[in-house]
């Protein structure tokens, strides 16, 4: 590994008053901590149907997931959902209209998921973008369980929750995080809204 700053070599060291070793430059000392990955995704629901798009990319190519990816910079997570979904599906939604829905916690990975829900008022056009094979609005039956991307074995239920979060209007705030690669021990509470807009 190089250091980002010089181009010069780095190793790990322990550094004063911190508890884990952090690659340090061995030139000019700049610090390169390797901190969780941020990603968003949004749950854009028109009538009981979701906005999804088919992966047209591994992992999971050709199974229907919803638009997300990784945060850039000077964004805010609102923008960063609202961007991924623009870019993979063609369809324009406000950062200012997006609600948080799950923040889903993955140290195996080293990421942090956080998906925002929006109500679509009326069925958008849809254009698949260069990381999807397709964008449909997808129902509760139109897909198979094997067909979304990422459920495994300890979250399949979750589609069916969104569903019916969706066709009651009555919606929490997922809190979850996931042990393993697609074995996963799955930890999670919901915390109820009072005004379930």
């Amino acid at each position: 590994m190089f250091c980002s700053s010089c181009g010069k070599p780095v190793e790990l060291r322990r550094l004063t008053n911190d508890t884990r070793p952090r690659f340090v430059c061995t030139s000019c000392g700049s610090v390169h901590y390797n901190n969780p990955r941020i990603l968003v995704a949004c749950l854009a629901y028109h009538g009981e149907r979701i906005l999804m798009c088919r992966r047209a990319h591994e992992p999971r190519r050709g199974l229907w997931a919803l638009p997300a990816g990784f945060m850039e910079e000077n964004e805010s997570l609102e923008q960063a959902a609202a961007r991924e979904t623009l870019e993979e599906t063609g369809v324009e939604v406000s950062p200012a209209a997006l609600v948080l829905y799950s923040v889903l916690s993955l140290p195996h990975m080293n990421q942090v998921y956080v998906t925002f829900r929006t109500e679509l008022r009326s069925v958008p056009q849809m254009q698949p973008g260069p990381e999807s094979l397709d964008v449909a609005l997808i129902g509760e039956h139109d897909i198979r369980r094997d067909e979304w991307a990422f459920v495994s074995a300890s979250s399949e239920s979750r589609p069916a929750e969104m569903y019916r979060e969706i066709r009651t209007r009555a919606f929490s705030i997922h809190q979850m995080r996931l042990e393993g690669l697609f074995e996963m021990r799955h930890e999670g509470r919901a915390h109820a809204l009072k005004d379930s807009t």
